[in-house]
C-alpha cells in the first residue's frame, strides 16, 4: 500500500504524464520510450496503479524528429484505491503539460482570441471538431477555440490498441470513481474534458463519484462556463492542507500561469515578484498588455475556476531575465511538486534550461524571443544585473 494520500498519488500521475516533457522524436519513437517506461515508473513511486488505456502520444506532425510531443494522455486504475476510511474502485485520467519542444502546445495555450459555444459544441457531438463562434451571447458559456481544440484531440484520438477514451469509459463499473488530472496545459484541459463528457452524458458513473484535479491551469472559458462548472463539480474539501481538495484549480499564488486569462489577474503580473527593475518592468507590461489585447478580442470576460491556492515563500525580486525565467518555472514546477509532496518523477530526457523551457510559457514567449534576438539591453541586463 502506498504511503501517499489520494491526492498525492493522483498528482504523482498527473507528473507521470510528463516524463516526455523534454523529449524530441517522432511519434512513434516517443510512443515506444513511454510504453517501456510508464508503468515501471508509476509502480516504483506512486503505487498500486495500472495503466489500462494508452499511453497515448499525439503529434500533429508525428514525423517530425526534431519537436516534442504535443499531446500525452493514459489511464490508470487501482482497484484498492483508498479516499481516507474507504477503499474505491477507481481510475485516473491523465493528460500532460506543455511539452518544452511543442509548438502546437503553445497555440493551443494561446488561441483565446477565439471562442467556442460550449453548449452548443456539446449538444452537436463534443467528437465533432469545435466551430469558432460568430458571435458571443454574454450569458452563456464559452472556452477558448485552443482550449476546445486540445480537447477534440483526447476525445477523438484512439490509444494505440485503436480503442478512445470515450469508448474506454463506456466499459469502467458505474459504480467506480473517476478523476480528471493535469497541469498547466493538462490543469486546463482536465476539467474542461469532464464537464464535456459530463454534459454529453459519456460517463456511467455517478456525478458524485467524479472528480477533477487540476494543477496550475489557465481560465479555460467565461464567468457562465466556471458557474456550469461548478454546479457540476461543487469545490469539495477533504483535508487541511489546500491541494487536499477535489474539483478546483489548485494553484501557487507566485505562479503566473494560474493568472492568465482573467484580466484582473493578469495586470498582477508585473509586480508579482516585487518591484522588477525598470527594462523587466516595461517588457513584462508589454507582454501582458499583449495578453490582455488577446483575452479582451475573443469578446468574452475571462473567469478562473474555482479552486484553492497555496502560497510559497516570496522570492527574491529578479534582477536579469535569466533570473526572470529562472523564478517563474520554479514557481510553476518545483513548488507544486514540494507542497504536495509527491516524489519527483525522473523524465526520460534531460530537462532544458529555464530559458528553453520559458518559451513555451504564453506569458513569457515575448521575453524568450527578445533574449533569442539578442536585445542588446537584455543582454546588458543579464551581464551586468542592472
Amino acid at each position: 500500500m502506498s504511503s501517499l494520500n489520494i491526492h498525492q498519488q493522483v498528482f504523482g500521475l498527473s507528473l507521470a504524464s510528463n516524463m516526455l516533457t523534454a523529449g524530441k522524436g517522432t511519434e512513434a519513437e516517443l510512443q515506444g520510450q513511454l510504453n517501456l517506461e510508464l508503468q515501471r515508473t508509476i509502480s516504483n513511486q506512486i503505487g498500486n496503479w495500472t495503466v489500462v488505456w494508452g499511453p497515448r502520444v499525439w503529434k500533429s506532425e508525428p514525423n517530425d524528429a526534431d519537436s516534442g510531443p504535443d499531446r500525452v494522455w493514459y489511464i490508470a486504475h487501482n482497484p484498492f484505491a483508498r479516499f481516507g476510511d474507504r477503499i474505491h474502485n477507481t481510475y485516473v485520467l491523465a493528460i500532460a503539460a506543455t511539452a518544452d519542444h511543442s509548438k502546437e502546445n503553445l497555440a493551443i495555450n494561446t488561441t483565446v482570441d477565439k471562442v467556442v459555444d460550449f453548449n452548443g459544441w456539446v449538444e452537436a457531438g463534443i467528437t465533432t471538431a469545435p466551430e469558432e463562434a460568430s458571435s458571443v451571447d454574454q450569458t452563456k458559456p464559452y472556452i477558448a477555440y485552443g482550449t476546445a481544440a486540445g480537447i477534440s484531440t483526447l476525445l477523438t484520438v484512439p490509444s494505440p490498441a485503436g480503442q478512445t477514451i470515450i469508448d474506454f469509459l463506456a466499459t469502467i463499473p458505474p459504480t467506480s470513481r473517476l478523476i480528471f488530472t493535469g497541469h498547466s496545459l493538462g490543469g486546463t484541459l482536465s476539467p474542461t474534458v469532464a464537464l464535456a463528457l459530463l454534459r454529453a452524458g459519456l460517463l456511467k458513473n455517478a456525478p458524485g463519484n467524479v472528480f477533477a484535479y487540476p494543477t496550475a491551469g489557465l481560465s479555460p472559458g467565461n464567468g457562465p462556463f466556471a458557474t456550469l462548472f461548478a454546479e457540476n463539480f461543487p469545490l469539495i474539501s477533504d483535508g487541511p492542507v489546500a491541494y487536499q481538495a477535489w474539483n478546483g484549480n489548485i494553484a501557487n499564488t507566485n505562479d503566473v500561469i494560474p493568472h492568465l486569462w482573467d484580466i484582473d489577474t493578469l495586470n498582477a503580473i508585473p509586480t508579482l515578484y516585487g518591484t522588477l527593475p525598470p527594462f523587466l518592468n516595461t517588457v513584462a507590461r508589454v507582454i501582458v498588455n499583449c495578453l490582455i489585447n488577446a483575452a479582451n478580442s475573443s469578446g468574452l470576460l475571462y473567469v478562473p475556476l474555482q479552486g484553492r491556492t497555496f502560497s510559497t515563500a516570496a522570492p527574491d525580486t529578479p534582477q536579469t531575465l535569466s533570473e526572470l525565467f529562472q523564478t517563474i518555472t520554479q514557481e510553476h514546477i518545483a513548488a507544486y511538486e514540494l507542497f504536495i509532496a509527491t516524489p519527483s518523477i525522473t523524465l526520460l530526457h534531460e530537462r532544458a534550461s529555464s530559458m528553453e523551457q520559458a518559451k513555451n510559457l504564453p506569458v513569457l514567449q515575448g521575453l524568450y524571443k527578445a533574449h533569442l534576438e539578442g536585445n542588446e539591453t537584455a543582454e546588458k541586463l543579464d551581464k551586468e544585473g542592472a
